[in-house]
């Protein structure tokens, strides 16, 4: 059991906030036990999804990229309950994370794709990573409103992440009759 209790779902009627648990109970990526412990505050819930909503789901940068960073983020933070979590909206197979924690090393990704990496590194485990090289790289790659966008989702997600893992959630235990958004690998 999570180290926050799960609000009585059946008690919520403020429209808003049934709309986001619906959505998390068909699209999953926040998943529902995240977003039924957020209601305890309705404007943390209503704050935190609109964030995500804004720089994750849609936004300027594409889905695939950010997708690929926050799965990144919840295995170096070595978080279960959101490692086990795909976007349904990003067009990314399985196996693409495989190699994540040695993206560098990797053939799989795309220069794109390692700088965002390297980026996502630098905000989450130390800011010295980002040199000037680096620097340079992201330029490259990406528009400055992309690495805004990206950044501030890193941000986000990282410190989600690591609010969620001390909770001690799992998967199943609100709206247990939904597996949207899990790995294909977590579902069965």
């Amino acid at each position: 059991m999570p180290r926050i209790s799960y609000p009585d779902l059946e008690s919520i009627t403020d429209p808003e906030t049934l709309a986001i648990l619906d959505r998390a109970r068909r699209v999953g990526t926040p998943r529902p036990e995240s977003q039924a412990i957020r209601t305890h505050v309705p404007a943390v819930l209503k704050t935190f999804t609109a964030a995500w909503m804004d720089t994750f789901v849609k936004g300027v940068l594409d889905h695939e990229i950010k997708e690929l960073c926050r799965v990144y983020v919840t295995k170096t933070v070595n978080c279960g309950y959101c490692s086990a979590q795909r976007s349904v909206d990003a067009d990314v197979e399985e196996d693409h994370y495989d190699d994540l924690l040695m993206f560098d090393k990797s053939d799989k990704y795309s220069e794109r794709e390692k700088a965002a990496l390297r980026y996502t590194d630098s905000i989450v485990w130390d800011a010295g990573l980002a040199t000037d090289a680096v620097w340079e790289q992201l330029h490259r790659h990406f528009s400055e409103p992309e690495l805004v966008e990206l950044g501030f989702f890193i941000a986000l997600t990282s410190g989600q992440q690591r609010w969620i893992k001390t909770l001690d959630l799992g998967h199943r235990e609100v709206m247990a009759d939904t597996d949207a958004g899990l790995s294909t690998l977590s579902a069965s």
